[in-house]
């Protein structure tokens, strides 16, 4: 079964959009073969906290058919319906429940399948500026099939080229990994860790986008404040604040949040959407429902999503809805409030930076969001099921041997 997780933790980091369509058979197989090890394993499984069954419960069952259940009473038409693409990226949660019961720690393999994400980033960057020819094969390949784009980007004086990769946000999560491991380490040891979290700062970074910029400067700099003591966080502080003067006294900063740059101007003209809809009182109150569309003047066409995901949220769910949705995104938080649980710290900083990113990048409900979700529930229902004991298999009896984790 780990073999599988991992095939499928590849397949999500390198193709998002599913252009290889292995997505859906890889979780099935997890599940199928979750569903044969709890009859047969004789390593035993352990149980899940009643807690995390509940938040799968509301996050993935009762959200959505609440959705589509406003969705139908306010529209009603099931021509090109979406929300049960939408839904389908919502099961991707339920792999904490596998992932708890076994024990199975996913973190370190996920964070070297972002590494290697971070290195093919860095070798198409490469090969992208430094040769037209191979720049123009690398951009029709992208064209093709979707699974990466290669442009320049232009900020008034400021011009430079990237390499994006859809699942390019998730890099953040090795970044926290390893900045948490270089802290953490010595010897030759702590040299490797400092060269991996290098290799995934710069692979986020030449991605391109603001956002991915500057979460890739800031994580490892919150992580080492985090850890280390108040001369360490003010001289920290010092840095960005002096990053920040050089920035606006370089123009780069006003040109980035200019509202008349294309990607700014987007999302402007989706907000202004958003607040049109939100003028009828019963869209404000209960949402179109999920998978309901919406004219964006932005985009000239009607859209299901958009790249502003919590107001996307609201226009989904109301102000009803909504919240409750909030809610549970935030809840794993609250392991940041446990000073017991001060090793897996990173993790949460990371996710909490992973949702910074989301607020202009429609992450966070795709199946990729669901699976940075998944892998953050585990640890924050660690605590509550680390001191239940291993159970049998339906079909085994005996004494139960140690659980391989």
């Amino acid at each position: 079964m780990r073999t599988v997780i991992y095939c499928l933790l590849f397949v999500a980091v390198f193709d998002p959009v599913d252009q290889t369509h292995l997505k859906a058979p890889l979780f099935a197989a997890v599940w199928a073969l979750f569903a044969v090890d709890l009859v047969t394993s004789r390593s035993g499984r352990y149980q899940a906290p009643a807690n995390l069954y509940l938040f799968i419960t509301v996050f993935v069952v009762l959200l959505p058919a609440a959705g589509m259940l406003v969705y139908l009473v306010r529209d009603g038409s099931m021509a090109d319906y979406e929300g049960f693409k939408y839904w389908k990226s919502y099961l991707f949660l339920t792999l904490s429940i596998p992932l708890v019961v076994k024990r199975i720690d996913v973190i370190r393999p996920l964070s070297i399948i972002l590494t290697m994400l971070s290195i093919a980033t860095m070798v198409l960057y490469v090969l992208a500026v430094t040769n037209d020819l191979i720049r123009e094969a690398l951009a029709a390949f992208a064209d093709v099939y979707v699974i990466f784009s290669v442009s320049d980007r232009t900020y008034g004086p400021f011009s430079y080229s990237s390499v994006y990769f859809h699942g390019t946000p998730m890099i953040v999560l090795a970044i926290g990994y390893f900045c948490y491991q270089w802290l953490n380490s010595t010897g030759r040891a702590r040299i490797w860790n400092l060269l991996l979290l290098g290799t995934n700062v710069s692979g986020m970074i030449l991605s391109g986008t603001r956002n991915n910029m500057l979460v890739a400067s800031l994580t490892p700099l919150v992580i080492i404040g985090w850890y280390r003591g108040n001369k360490t966080r003010a001289a920290l502080v010092t840095v960005m604040l002096m990053a920040i003067v050089v920035g606006f006294g370089s123009g780069l900063f006003q040109e980035m949040l200019n509202p008349d740059e294309y990607s700014n101007a987007t999302k402007l003209g989706h907000v202004h959407d958003y607040g049109i809809l939100f003028g009828d009182w019963k869209t404000l109150l209960f949402g179109q429902g999920l998978g309901a569309s919406f004219f964006s003047t932005a985009w000239g066409t009607r859209v299901t999503l958009t790249e502003v995901t919590y107001l996307e949220v609201i226009r989904n769910y109301g102000l009803l809805l909504a919240p409750v949705l909030f809610l549970l995104i935030l809840y794993p938080l609250r392991v940041l409030l446990n000073p017991d649980e001060r090793e897996s710290h990173y993790l949460f900083l990371a996710y909490a930076a992973y949702l910074g990113i989301c607020t202009g990048n429609p992450l966070l409900l795709s199946s990729s969001g669901m699976l940075v979700l998944a892998v953050v529930l585990v640890q924050t229902f660690r605590e509550r099921s680390c001191t239940a004991q291993p159970i049998p298999g339906l079909f085994v009896s005996g004494n139960v041997a140690e659980a391989t984790g």
